[in-house]
């Protein structure tokens, strides 16, 4: 390995500042007060560059690659003998950028570690030959996350995990995931924010910024169109490029204005008809040159085909995890680019670009900053902060004459095996090795009387027939069948409880897609059963039925939401699971989460569902082509267009209390400036009996003209302060003219066109019956240039040839 540990306390940064002063010279006016520098990007680059110029073509070619793994002990471990400058490791590193060493020259880079863990941070929760242990803290999932519309929260997540990478001695979190949910059976869905972009954006911006406040690197990924698990190392997905700007690509632009990230991560998949981490087109002409991206970006890993100078001649700068990629068989990363930097396919000025970008982030980054990891963060705190997101970003569906919430210390009778088998997140990548989680079964029993005979069996059941399955070591993930109960087991429970909880689970992960089949997005027959006979016999009684949906993602409710009462949506709450599902039943919490996805009404109502996950078009057997057949029409933009009922719409979420919106008004507006805005507010009051929050969306349904317009689009929100019964808050909403434009390709610009504009401001995007607001456009007006050709289909495709004529 080469590790050098002399000198520790001397960063490469350190020595770059002592040489920079050392060549300042004499300053004859000493009295002078010196200028307090700026450490901007620009200052961290400008030493980057000087660094880089000092390196051998050797180290400059290093920090390209990271150092690769090795196949040992059954197991892919990191191949310490390529690892540059590791100054103290932290085991579960999924990854390193290597580091320079080189007394001549001067230059101490140490290493940077990178760790997984899309919601916290995933490490080995102990450590060879020492004590204690070292967890991250499980947050809920980021689509939970995202359902709380609240951004300031979502920034304090992000800042809990940023703290977490930082105290266990690490450089960059391996996300936010900010990829669009563009159909429900995509098996990381969970990970992801929502099915509209300006939500993914925002929450993505809030996450970033929260993080890298405390000194760590972050990466929003997959860049782009990882919108399915099948195939996802080569499927060529083949989208439109009004579809990919406004759609799949927004959001990504939205954090990188608003936010900074240090890094994004390439996506797996191709995109019409080029690997994403190859595409010029995507990360040199739109993310830098259009956007303005200061940072580094990143392969995911093993990604692309083996073609490793054609990943940094697009602008991936960064391949990971480095050496060959093992599951595939392509050849060592470095000595691909050796090799075509002697052949001449790839320049010197081309590896310096990429390393300097790269040093430039690295500087700002603990192990270069000579930050002392104290591997102690507030593991207690941040729980306490995860409860809270979790039980801010649940969704109440459905509560008819107002079952919920119930009295605290009733008694309930608990149905449902996740009830004990409760799923804090989902599996791969994203699953973080938490301390604890807390079991829906355990947190009711702290604030009702919970059946403990019913509990016993379920608990019995799982310890006699549970299973595990090893996820690529790094993840476990454990099942457990539906026990069935007779109609005379849960006729006596309906006798002696007050009320019943059933809990529905459903897992997801990394790798796998769901199906549109019984047991996942459909229930089971036994589910089914469950449901049918607990409603019978409670309701014959008079008692109410609750449904707990502690899944990562839609599934079909069409089948038996008319036969329960309520039905709360919990997705994966994180560690604190049980005890956040615990406040909203008990109503310690009055729910204030809001669909950020759309519950259709079957699955076959999904505009994407006919074409998901892909086609084998070559015939052997593999899915590899993935045609974007709707278009912009992701989502509620299609089902509002185009009249689909749903069973619950994107943006719907009830309370224990009521709002009423009043006195909305465009308050000023700033077009036809290219730069202007619209401004408008909006008071909402709480009409109900108890305190709650409310989220508030401005939908905006532009003008019919040369582009066709999806009937409405989310464009703002904004959620209120906890108001007291008969309390209110006026909002404010700002929309750009940025995200009031469409793409419009024929002319490589973004467009307002002109007429009258209709502005809701709604508590969902149903907004029937509302009536809107309206400003009018006169003439058409340019809000954006963007590059000619980029981003283009394939040769001989055309948006014709495969997106739905609607």
């Amino acid at each position: 390995m080469k590790h050098h540990t002399q000198h520790p306390g001397w960063s490469g940064l350190a020595i770059a500042i002592a040489l920079a002063l050392a060549t300042q010279g004499c300053n004859d006016n000493s009295s002078e007060a010196p200028k307090e520098t700026v450490k901007d990007n620009s200052y961290y680059r400008s030493l980057a560059e000087g660094m880089v110029a000092r390196m051998t073509h050797d180290e400059q070619l290093g920090m390209l690659v990271g150092p690769g793994y090795v196949f040992a002990n059954g197991a892919f471990e990191i191949n310490s003998e390529a690892l540059n400058n590791l100054k103290g490791d932290v085991p579960g590193s999924v990854g390193y950028i290597n580091g320079v060493f080189n007394a001549e020259s001067g230059l101490d880079i140490a290493a940077s570690k990178m760790a997984d863990g899309a919601a916290g941070v995933r490490i080995s929760p102990t450590r060879e030959g020492e004590g204690g242990t070292f967890h991250g803290t499980a947050f809920p999932v980021g689509t939970l996350l995202a359902s709380t519309w609240d951004r300031d929260l979502v920034k304090q997540v992000g800042a809990a995990i940023g703290n977490e990478v930082k105290e266990y001695g690490l450089d960059v979190w391996l996300a936010p995931g900010m990829n669009i949910q563009r159909d429900p059976l995509n098996g990381r869905g969970f990970e992801y924010f929502s099915e509209d972009p300006l939500v993914s954006g925002v929450m993505g911006a809030a996450e970033v910024e929260g993080a890298q406040a405390q000194g760590v690197g972050t990466t929003i990924k997959h860049f782009i169109a990882n919108n399915a698990e099948t195939s996802r190392s080569i499927v060529d997905n083949i989208i439109s490029p009004r579809a990919i700007r406004e759609i799949y690509l927004r959001g990504f632009q939205y954090a990188e204005e608003h936010a900074n990230p240090w890094a994004v991560m390439t996506a797996m998949n191709k995109v019409n008809g080029t690997y994403t981490g190859q595409w010029a087109d995507l990360n040199t002409k739109v993310l830098r040159d259009e956007w303005g991206f200061e940072g580094f970006v990143v392969s995911d890993w093993w990604s692309g085909d083996g073609h490793y100078a054609d990943m940094i001649k697009s602008g991936n700068d960064l391949i990971e995890p480095g050496g060959p990629a093992l599951p595939y068989g392509y050849g060592d990363a470095l000595t691909g680019l050796q090799e075509a930097y002697a052949a001449g396919d790839l320049s010197a000025e081309e590896i310096k670009q990429g390393a300097t970008r790269i040093l430039t982030q690295v500087l700002k980054m603990p192990s270069n900053q000579g930050d002392v990891a104290s591997n102690a963060p507030d593991l207690a705190g941040h729980a306490r902060l995860s409860r809270q997101a979790a039980s801010d970003g649940m969704v109440l569906l459905k509560n008819e004459q107002g079952s919920l919430p119930l009295a605290q210390g009733s008694k309930l009778a608990s149905f449902g095996i996740t009830q004990v088998n409760t799923l804090k997140g989902g599996a791969g990548s994203g699953d973080v090795n938490a301390a604890y989680t807390v079991n829906l079964v355990d947190g009711l029993g702290q604030q009702f009387s919970v059946d403990a005979g019913l509990a016993d069996f379920y608990r019995t059941f799982f310890e006699q027939n549970k299973t595990s399955s090893d996820f690529g070591g790094i993840s476990t993930v454990v099942s457990c069948p539906e026990p069935a109960l007779d109609a005379s087991e849960i006729a006596a429970y309906a006798a002696s409880n007050e009320a019943a909880v059933i809990t529905l689970g459903r897992n997801s992960m990394q790798g796998q897609d769901r199906a549109n089949a019984k047991g996942d997005y459909l229930l089971s027959d036994t589910e089914l059963a469950l449901i049918d006979e607990v409603s019978a016999a409670f309701h014959g009684l008079g008692k109410k039925v609750v449904v707990v949906l502690n899944t990562g993602g839609v599934m079909d409710t069409s089948a038996w939401q008319d036969k329960v009462d309520a039905i709360l949506l919990a997705y994966m709450p994180g560690q604190e699971a049980g005890h956040a599902i615990a406040d909203l039943l008990s109503g310690a919490v009055n729910p204030s989460g809001k669909l950020t996805q759309t519950f259709p009404a079957s699955y076959q109502d999904v505009p994407s569902s006919a074409g998901f996950p892909g086609t084998d078009t070559d015939g052997d057997g593999t899915i590899d082509t993935h045609y974007y057949n709707e278009g912009i029409y992701v989502g509620y933009r299609y089902y509002a267009t185009f009249g689909k009922g749903v069973n619950y719409p994107f943006g719907y979420g009830l309370s224990y209390t009521q709002f009423d919106y009043k006195n909305a008004a465009i308050q000023s507006n700033t077009l036809p400036d290219s730069n202007g805005k619209v401004t408008l507010t909006a008071t909402v009051y709480n009409s109900g009996a108890v305190a709650g929050r409310e989220v508030a969306q401005v939908y905006v349904a532009a003008p019919a003209g040369a582009l066709s317009k999806p009937a409405i689009e989310l464009k703002a929100f904004a959620k209120t302060r906890l108001l007291a019964a008969g309390a209110s808050e006026t909002l404010s909403f700002e929309i750009p003219a940025s995200w009031l434009a469409s793409f419009d390709g024929a002319t490589n610009e973004w467009v307002m066109e002109p007429g009258a504009y209709k502005v809701y401001v709604v508590p969902s995007s149903d907004v029937t019956g509302i009536a809107p607001l309206t400003f009018n456009l006169a003439s058409r007006l340019v809000v954006g240039k963007t590059t000619p050709g980029a981003l283009a289909l394939p040769a001989g495709v055309t948006e014709a040839s495969f997106e739905t004529q609607y």
